[in-house]
């Protein structure tokens, strides 16, 4: 199975996976990507309202093969 690599950039860090993660496929790795958003945004969100989270896969010859971002935009209306 192949090994894929998950960059990360949380809007104050910017981390470069160099261990990877053995998954089935490239689905299994968008969707990876996908989750750790979602727990990243999850996890960061008491720090402020406005955010954008980024996922980088890359496969195992270090080609970049998926990009993800997800923005949150919130604040209170007055």
């Amino acid at each position: 199975m192949p090994r894929y690599f998950f960059d990360i950039d949380d809007g104050v860090r910017d981390l470069r996976d160099d261990e990877g993660v053995i998954l089935n496929d490239r689905e299994h790795a968008r969707k990876e990507a996908i989750a750790t958003l979602a727990q990243l945004a999850d996890d960061k969100l008491p720090d402020g309202n406005n955010h954008t989270f980024r996922a980088n896969v890359r496969d195992e010859t270090g080609k970049q093969i998926y990009e993800a971002a997800l923005t949150l935009k919130s604040g209170w209306v007055s």
